[in-house]
């Protein structure tokens, strides 16, 4: 049995509202995922675009959402 991987992420927006979303993925994918985690971009203007760029990698590696927190 292959345990998956957590992945925990905080952003803050520049409006000031702070993000928290927690994922899990195949660990063989882990490099793959961390480097993308690299390029993205540090400044958001909403929570909705940070969200859908962190699934859009997670997914494209069969990852999956765990929750989505923000304050």
């Amino acid at each position: 049995m292959t345990y998956w991987k957590n992945l925990h992420l905080t952003h803050q927006t520049i409006t000031g509202l702070s993000l928290s979303i927690n994922v899990v993925y195949p660990p063989e994918f882990e490099s793959n995922i961390r480097n993308e985690m690299r390029s993205l971009k540090t400044n958001y203007q909403c929570p909705q675009i940070f969200k859908k760029e962190v699934i859009s990698i997670i997914c494209a590696y069969d990852g999956r959402l765990v929750n989505f927190n923000q304050k």
